[in-house]
């Protein structure tokens, strides 16, 4: 993934959020990391969604953060340390589910298929035709194909 397509999410990102009247505040020029232990952080205050991500974690890691951070502040999942265990993994495993469905549509999932129309579908078309890293490309090809789009 190029800095354009993260720039491009990022764009989307801010606009979904003002769809929902939402004043986006994202910023991803901080050492949350180093002061936190955390990649990201959302939270919601008044009309403001406030996404905070670490500013040394690779663009891809960037994106999928940032759209796993919208996620949390547009179901106001907020703070897991009100939750139990077993709630915030769920929340979280909801969350992840969303990230690939975000960053990666039906859409774009058929009209790679249709590039490579003659073999299965495999992870590493991912990888080559989006520049996913191979752990996320062989969620997002699992998370479809357990879905029914793809064989």
């Amino acid at each position: 993934m190029g800095t354009d397509s993260y720039d491009n999410l990022l764009i989307r990102v801010e606009n979904d959020l003002l769809d929902l009247g939402m004043t986006p505040v994202i910023l991803d020029t901080m050492p949350l990391k180093e002061n936190s232990g955390l990649d990201g952080v959302a939270y919601l205050k008044e009309d403001k969604a406030y996404i905070f991500i670490d500013k040394t974690l690779p663009i891809f890691e960037k994106a999928r953060t940032l759209v796993e951070e919208f996620h949390h502040a547009i179901s106001d999942i907020g703070n897991h340390l009100d939750y139990n265990a077993n709630l915030a993994h769920n929340d979280e495993v909801v969350a992840r589910e969303a990230v690939i469905k975000y960053m990666t549509g039906e859409e774009t999932m058929i009209t790679i298929a249709k590039e490579y129309e003659n073999q299965p579908f495999e992870a590493w078309m991912l990888c080559e035709y989006l520049g996913y890293p191979l752990d996320f490309a062989q969620e997002t090809v699992d998370l479809y194909r357990h879905n029914g789009l793809l064989n």
